[in-house]
């Protein structure tokens, strides 16, 4: 089932691209169908470990435990509804579009599966070409400069983590790429020496997370990619530097990540904030929803740079949280732009009068957004703020604030699209439109009412992160031969 989650939608996103007519929508929907299920029997699947560059040291290594068998089935679940949405909104190269989804959702379950530094970095660099000819193709008028502009931050950001690829497998000495071999080697370098490898792998991960002042690509993305809402979602399941700092920066250069610490926690704190803050003052929809997202980033952000368990943890169950609910919430404007051909929040208003039941739903997807408990957000950002605490007050302080703005923003765009005087009548949600929600109802629902199966799977990626792969982890109340990962400012 590893190599399945994997080849499925490889395979589903070649036919249904070149599938001609209307069947082509069948042959994706069922392909991300079968994808899901594969990902549910990820836990209990076996590793894949195939040969590729042995004189290299490097594989095509697969393990499906821990975070990553979580987020190979969030993205699953939300790319159901992602290619239905496809399918029934885009009119022009359906086929194309439906085929670069699911190679990319292929290329992101690599990404989260792969235990090899090499083969990471190559699903890593696969994922981000179906997400720019998605933009470049399908895109707005202005998606030529979105697109130079994702592409400088991108390859500037991936040329210097390959530097720092190749340099601690050498410097360490490690006879591969296999995480399980290059982690207790590059562990040894001195500190200085893990600053800089890390400092190579954080510039490609901020920029991927994104995280202030890196971030301006984010908010022209949304704003230029197709209006079904479809492209946005699978780039906000391309938002996978946090991932990166969870599996491969903080482990394997724990004294680098101490030294980058600081400057890092108070850029995550910033673009919590910040972001939230900038979405209160948005009066288009799409860029609305792309600082929101920015502000859930920032929250990652300071889950993964408390360098706690509890912290980073969180931070994780927020990233899968946030696939469902920030990727309702941009499905949900294609379908506000289908009904009114724009995203300019001054065309809406009163909605709730014709429509309901859309009213009702939206009302639900956003209050998981803003993080309300019982929903998706709320565990991940919960854990994500409690280990920031542990590391500093202060800059968990300032990010909390950003969930208060998060619920000014929230009500205030429930409140624009459904409330007061009704500008124009429109239909309530149709038979499609709710076999596309559905799937993120019950997501939301699952994370929010249920996430102690999940949080399991991720505790044990933590753990790893925070003692390492071959040191002992402490007892409840008691200390291990090793002290782990100290907080802001300790000593390890």
């Amino acid at each position: 089932m590893t190599l399945a989650a994997l080849l499925i939608p490889l395979v589903g996103g070649v036919l249904a691209w070149a599938t001609p007519g209307r069947a082509r929508g069948a042959v994706a929907v069922l392909a991300a169908v079968a994808a899901f299920v594969a990902a549910l029997f990820l836990p209990t699947a076996a590793p894949v470990d195939v040969a590729w560059l042995p004189a290299f040291g490097a594989g095509l290594r697969l393990d499906p435990s821990g975070a990553s068998s979580v987020l190979v089935l969030a993205a699953a679940l939300a790319m159901i509804p992602t290619v239905l949405t496809a399918a029934v909104r885009v009119r022009e190269r359906t086929g194309t579009f439906l085929g670069l989804l699911l190679i990319m959702q292929a290329m992101l379950a690599g990404l989260f599966l792969a235990s090899d530094l090499l083969a990471f970095y190559v699903f890593w660099e696969a994922a981000l070409i179906p997400s720019l000819v998605l933009l470049g193709v399908f895109g707005g008028e202005r998606r030529r400069g979105a697109v130079t502009k994702y592409l400088i931050y991108a390859v500037s950001g991936s040329f210097l983590m390959l530097v720092s690829i190749i340099a601690v497998r050498v410097l360490s000495g490690a006879e591969s790429f296999a995480f399980h071999e290059l982690a207790p080697a590059a562990r040894e370098l001195d500190a200085v020496t893990q600053g800089w490898l890390f400092a190579g792998f954080a510039a490609a991960f901020v920029v991927k997370l994104p995280l202030f002042p890196l971030h301006s690509w984010l908010i022209d993305f949304h704003r230029e990619n197709h209006p079904s809402g479809a492209a946005d979602v699978a780039g906000t399941l391309y938002k996978v530097g946090g991932f990166g700092f969870f599996a491969w920066a903080i482990p394997l250069l724990p004294d680098g990540a101490l030294v980058l610490q600081p400057y890092l926690l108070t850029a995550a704190a910033v673009t919590a904030l910040w972001g939230a803050l900038a979405a209160t003052r948005q009066e288009d929809l799409k860029s609305l929803l792309a600082y929101a997202s920015l502000s859930h980033m920032g929250l990652i952000g300071v889950g993964l740079f408390s360098l706690t368990e509890i912290g980073l943890a969180g931070a994780m169950l927020l990233l899968a949280a946030q696939m469902l609910s920030t990727g309702g919430m941009f499905l949900l404007s294609g379908m506000m732009h289908a009904r009114r051909g724009s995203f300019a929040l001054d065309r809406f208003g009163g909605l709730a009068r014709s429509a309901p039941a859309l009213a009702a739903v939206s009302l639900f997807v956003i209050f998981a957004a803003i993080g309300v408990p019982g929903l998706s957000n709320f565990p991940g950002e919960f854990l994500a703020l409690l280990g920031a605490a542990q590391a500093s007050v202060f800059l968990a302080a300032v990010a909390l604030a950003s969930v208060i703005a998060a619920g000014v923003y929230g009500v205030n765009l429930y409140q624009r699209l459904y409330q007061g005087r009704q500008v124009e009548g429109t239909h309530d949600l149709r038979a499609v439109e709710v076999a596309i929600l559905a799937p993120i109802v019950a997501g939301v629902l699952w994370f929010g009412l249920a996430p102690a199966n999940a949080a399991d799977r991720i505790d044990d990626g933590a753990r790893v992160a925070v003692h390492g792969p071959d040191r002992p982890v402490p007892a409840e109340g008691g200390a291990a031969s090793e002290p782990p990962l100290a907080t802001a400012g300790g000593e390890r």
